[in-house]
């Protein structure tokens, strides 16, 4: 499944992009996501033009009863890694998802795409998010890709939000 994501700030870029880098942006988007995924971030480097950052979510996803049997289905498949790495030059980014499923799982799933920074003129900046995701599992592929990208929706809206308070924060 491919989707894209956009969302348009009445910010100019550099203040937008000052949010997008900060070490802080997990802890206020924490806030946002009471009844979404859970978040932490593991890791967040600033090197010259390149930021690199890791955030672990952990989906709030309710399992059908009927998944309880199979050994490997439960709360953890909800659970993901994204990975940022974010170019100051390009006002850009590539991401990618890695599932923390069992071994031998992973190779049923894939994930990630681009996150890019516009300046619209007149103070005003666009965010796009453009990606896929895609499960490998016939019976149930339609349904759990839906629900991928409504999760990775809910919580870019989310940042999106995040996004505006702390670029206009004095």
């Amino acid at each position: 499944m491919h989707f894209e994501i956009c969302h348009e700030f009445d910010i100019p870029l550099d203040a937008l992009e000052l949010a997008v880098l900060s070490p802080d942006l997990v802890e206020s988007l924490k806030l946002r996501l009471r009844d979404a995924p859970a978040v932490d971030q593991k890791e967040h480097d600033l090197e010259g033009h390149r930021m690199r950052r890791l955030w672990s979510f952990r989906g709030n996803v309710k399992v059908p009863s009927f998944a309880g049997r199979f050994e490997n289905v439960g709360k953890d498949v909800w659970a993901w890694d994204e990975r940022l790495d974010y170019d100051l030059r390009r006002h850009a980014s590539d991401w990618t998802i890695v599932p923390r499923v069992k071994p031998g799982w992973e190779k049923y799933f894939s994930g990630g795409g681009s996150y890019q920074l516009f300046p619209l003129g007149a103070g005003r900046s666009k965010r796009v998010v453009s990606g896929r995701v895609e499960l490998r599992l016939p019976v149930v592929r339609g349904v759990a890709e839906k629900r991928m990208y409504q999760e990775l929706k809910r919580t870019f809206d989310a940042e999106a939000e995040t996004l505006r308070e702390m670029a206009t924060l004095s």
